[in-house]
């Protein structure tokens, strides 16, 4: 399958190279083409670097992995006509880091809306569901590196859609993700993230997950 990947963060490096280890062919989009670290991890992964327009077009399936502040502005430099029809994985979280840590949810995504929902917007003509939010980007790829089981969880509108997304989280490891249902459950999975910020910084490292204990 051809899946773009746009950000070369570490949750964008990480994502990508999942996916071009499991066989997919994978591009990674950055804001310009030639950027030396899409370029890079390109090269040493057989794989493809462009922009977010390139990405975009060259991907059945598009994951944003850029900065939740940065989500929108990625969307548009993507082009929503370039997504049309097309599953796009939003696994951001809209986070305002400008007072230091620990940072707040940027309000214009909280509450009564989400980043998931804000790009949805952003791309009328996509399908955009939520997925590994709640979690560090190494576990993302490998649920393994948590000892037992945990849970992943995604939201969207469409259920074809999902059913892709959730055959892809089950390709990385995730044994039964849990659907929330509508895209606006990402309101949710989004407000987990300063909870999961303390804990990191209580337990002074990132590997650890939540689990649903059901009676």
């Amino acid at each position: 399958m051809k899946i773009g990947v746009l950000g070369t963060g570490m949750v964008g490096n990480a994502l990508a190279t999942k996916l071009a280890s499991l066989g997919h062919d994978v591009m990674m989009g950055a804001r310009s083409e030639g950027n030396e670290k899409a370029t890079g991890w390109a090269a040493d992964n057989s794989a493809e670097a462009g922009d977010f327009a390139q990405a975009a077009m060259f991907g059945e399936i598009i994951i944003f992995a850029t900065l939740g502040s940065a989500l929108i502005e990625a969307a548009n430099l993507a082009g929503p006509e370039n997504l049309d029809g097309k599953v796009v994985i939003d696994v951001t979280n809209p986070l305002d880091m400008s007072k230091g840590f620990p940072p707040t949810l940027i309000a214009e995504m909280a509450n009564t809306t989400s980043a998931g929902e804000e790009l949805q917007k952003a791309l009328p003509g996509a399908h955009v569901v939520k997925a590994l939010n709640t979690m560090n980007c190494e576990i993302m790829v490998d649920p393994s590196r948590v000892p037992g089981t945990h849970d992943v969880f995604y939201c969207g509108n469409d259920q074809a859609a999902k059913d892709k997304v959730a055959a892809l989280l089950n390709s990385f490891g995730w044994q039964d993700p849990i659907d929330l249902g509508p895209l606006d459950a990402a309101r949710g999975t989004e407000g987990m993230m300063p909870f999961w910020l303390r804990m990191y910084g209580t337990l002074g490292n990132a590997e650890f997950n939540y689990k649903i204990v059901k009676a």
